[in-house]
């Protein structure tokens, strides 16, 4: 197989249109995700803590 080099994207960069649009998007995603299992961490265990004092 042929070794690729950087000029090869430059060779089609219609291909590659939107792809910063894409990786933003992604990560915009990833970032809100994120911050959902943070919370619902935090909060299971928050209540998880109660629970054990309240047996304890």
């Amino acid at each position: 197989m042929d070794k690729q080099n950087h000029s090869d994207i430059a060779a089609f960069p219609e291909l590659f249109d939107g792809l910063e649009q894409f990786i933003e998007e992604q990560a915009s995603g990833l970032k809100r995700t994120s911050a959902i299992l943070a919370a619902t961490a935090m909060g299971v265990g928050m209540l998880t803590f109660y629970v054990l004092n309240k047996i304890a």
